[in-house]
């Protein structure tokens, strides 16, 4: 389809060449000048169709919504309306970089091509370029420019409008910038379109590695994609199985099997044990080694499922890695894990637990402020109602096994006997409760705060044992951390509390704050593919099912753009 798609936008204002491919560079040329031959004619349609933009605030051209209401007007007034695209080497330079939209998992139809391949039509009923109606050419030159302003748009602020799937969405979004007219006219006077359009790409490795698997598992798609394995029985290290061979091929087309010699043999030895493993963890499954029921479901996804998550998960990157710091905290809640970025290195991460599916935990941005050892909890008041109070009422003397203080309306501690346990319920409770520090303590030694309307910030923990799980969606929204202290420890580094301090400061049992030196932003993200911590693409199951709204706003053809500076 991409070659399709790029031959028929070649030949839209090329009526000869679409008929002979026998034409030499220079023929090509000349040709595509004559189209352009009469520019005051094209100026003035050109003039025409911007005074309606402008006065309208709306422009159809062929049933393509013209969609840059501002950039627009004001690239072709300060060209004095002429054409731009009369240069051939520019016209070509801009169809290409339409056409690579394709390689961000966006889709080049987006970007008028119905409305050119129309336009074309028309201009090749004329035979006679002499007699040609050059409104033609002002339409094909209003929408080649339009196309090229929205796929740059995409490209820094993303296709669809993560406000509209999330409605706390506070990570902001980035515009055009105010130049962007005159560097487009640079551009197409340069040659440099694509070079240009390719610096408005997120500038973070990640996206450039995803755009490759992009490419890779579409091609894998081209050449048949993989065989269904079926699942059977479990298989383990060393067992001989006639299945082997298929696990075997079936790793190699995505390059997750290290050695390509024997694909045959039917022992599951060593070498490919490590493969498995690996091709484990980056599918959210335990790393055991042992192919079972969710490894063969792993190995079958579809490859097409693949490619739409990496879709997904690019627009995700254009959402929000042209604002990102050299400092900075992010969790991606799919992969239950927290990285730590200092001066663009990671420094550190570690496992993560998130909030159950039915509290799920919030995706926004935020700033560190400080670091508590030796936290009190202040049990919200959803918990208390809905959790605590009903075991008050089981056991009396359930606050004080779980090292629980009752709080009156003015923060003074209260006796548990103030207490009438005969009418206690959730809409007869005047009090708090708060849990004094110590391990037993629901947020452990140590809580890292982000002031947010969320109230969701990251936490030690004194359920350990959940961290074995692959799955770990067991929290009310907030986000309990493996190596609490480890992590404190990364995000004090440059102040006089190395882990001697922080060690004496947990054994004292004291309550305080320490602020970090360095100002760590906050990201809480939702990414089911990438690379983040890993050498390996990562395909994640989408706990939070967020995964399917954002491909069907992708797969719709745009027909509005978010920004009213667009």
């Amino acid at each position: 389809m991409k070659k399709i798609t790029l031959l028929i936008i070649f030949a839209i204002l090329l009526p000869v060449l679409f008929v002979s491919a026998q034409k030499t560079e220079k023929e090509k040329k000349k040709l595509y000048k004559s189209i352009y031959k009469e520019t005051d004619q094209i100026t003035t349609y050109i003039q025409q169709a911007i005074n309606t933009l402008t006065e309208e605030n709306k422009l159809t051209i062929e049933g393509e919504k013209v969609l840059s209401k501002k950039f627009l007007p004001k690239f072709y007034m300060e060209r004095n309306y002429e054409p731009a695209w009369s240069d051939f080497d520019s016209f070509i330079d801009a169809i290409e970089v339409l056409e690579s939209s394709y390689e961000d998992g966006l889709l080049p139809v987006d970007y008028h091509f119905e409305g050119l391949v129309r336009i074309r039509d028309t201009i090749l009923h004329e035979k006679n370029v002499n007699k040609l109606d050059y409104k033609w050419v002002a339409k094909f030159d209003i929408l080649l420019t339009d196309a090229v302003f929205l796929y740059a748009f995409h490209l820094i602020d993303g296709k669809t409008d993560p406000h509209s799937l999330d409605v706390d969405w506070n990570f902001g979004y980035v515009d055009l910038p105010e130049g962007a007219p005159e560097n487009l006219t640079k551009a197409i006077e340069k040659k440099t379109i694509s070079e240009q359009q390719d610096k408005l790409r997120p500038d973070f490795p990640e996206y450039r590695i995803m755009m490759k698997e992009l490419a890779l598992y579409r091609k894998i798609k081209d050449d048949g994609g993989w065989e269904t394995i079926e699942a059977g029985g479990k298989i383990d290290p060393g067992d001989s199985v006639s299945r082997i061979p298929l696990i075997k091929k079936r790793l190699a087309i995505t390059g997750d099997l290290a050695d390509l010699n024997n694909l045959e043999d039917e022992v599951y030895n060593e070498e490919l044990e490590k493969d498995i493993k690996s091709f484990q963890d980056r599918h959210g499954l335990e790393a055991d080694g042992i192919i079972g029921k969710g490894t063969f479901a792993a190995l079958n996804i579809p490859v097409e499922k693949k490619i739409d998550m990496l879709r997904v998960n690019m627009e995700r990157a254009r959402w929000i890695m042209h604002n990102v710091g050299t400092d900075y905290i992010v969790v991606n809640i799919a992969r239950y894990k927290v990285f730590i970025e200092h001066n663009y290195d990671l420094v550190y991460h570690t496992n993560v637990i998130v909030g159950k599916t039915y509290h799920k935990t919030p995706v926004f941005k935020a700033k560190l402020e400080y670091i508590e050892f030796n936290p009190t909890w202040t049990v919200p008041v959803s918990i208390t109602r809905n959790e605590m109070i009903p075991k008050m009422k089981k056991d009396h003397g359930y606050l004080k096994k779980n090292h629980l203080v009752l709080l009156d309306g003015s923060g003074k501690v209260v006796p548990e006997s103030v207490l009438d346990y005969s009418t206690l319920s959730a809409h007869n409770f005047p009090y708090t409760i708060r849990q004094i520090p110590g391990p037993w303590n629901a947020l452990g030694i140590v809580k890292f705060i982000f002031p947010n309307k969320h109230s969701v910030f990251l936490h030690d923990t004194e359920s350990r044992g959940l961290f074995k799980n692959t799955n770990r969606t067991y929290s009310h929204g907030c986000i309990r951390v493996e190596n609490p202290l480890d992590m404190a420890e990364v995000l004090l580094r440059d102040t006089e509390w190395d882990r001697e301090k922080i060690d004496e400061l947990v054994n004292s049992k004291q309550t305080k704050r320490v602020f970090p030196k360095t100002k760590f932003d906050v990201y809480l993200l939702y990414w089911t593919t990438g690379v983040m911590g890993t050498d390996k693409i990562f395909f994640l199951p989408d706990v939070y099912e967020r995964d399917q709204a954002v491909l069907r706003k992708l797969d719709q053809k745009v027909s509005s753009v978010r920004s009213a500076d667009f």
